[in-house]
Parts: C-alpha cells; sequence; structure tokens
C-alpha cells in the first residue's frame, strides 16, 4: 500500500486550501466573516472566562508600557 502524505506533516500544510481560490473578492469576504461567526459562537463561553493571571499580568505590562510611549503614565 502506497504511503500518503500527511498534510499535517512537517512544513506539509503548504498545500492547504479552504477552496476559496474560485470565489470573487466579496465571495471571500463573506466566507472569512461566516467562519468568524461560527469561532465566535463555538468559543463563546471560552472568550467570556477572565484571562489566566499570567497573561492579566503580561497584558498590564504591555498597556503600562504603551501609556510611558505616549506620555501618559502619571
Amino acid at each position: 500500500m502506497p504511503k500518503r502524505h500527511h498534510p499535517y506533516a512537517a512544513g506539509g500544510n503548504a498545500g492547504w486550501s479552504i477552496g476559496s481560490n474560485g470565489l470573487t473578492a466579496a465571495g471571500q469576504s463573506e466566507l472569512l466573516k461566516d467562519l468568524g461567526r461560527q469561532l465566535q459562537h463555538n468559543y463563546q463561553g471560552i472568550l467570556k472566562e477572565p484571562a489566566p493571571d499570567r497573561i492579566r499580568q503580561l497584558l498590564e505590562r504591555l498597556e503600562r508600557a504603551h501609556r510611558r510611549e505616549r506620555g501618559e503614565d502619571h
């Protein structure tokens, strides 16, 4: 039996496609919007959960650094 190439093998996702190449720009836009809506629906519960402490601390550090760059740090 011949070996089958797995699409997720190291570097093997170069040929991966959702089949949108034949769509118009408007069709591609609608496809991406629909994908976004589906992802939001599927992960809605996770998005409502609080961020883990480590992520929250990193976000706070980024915000402070951003304020310092803009001269808004008091």
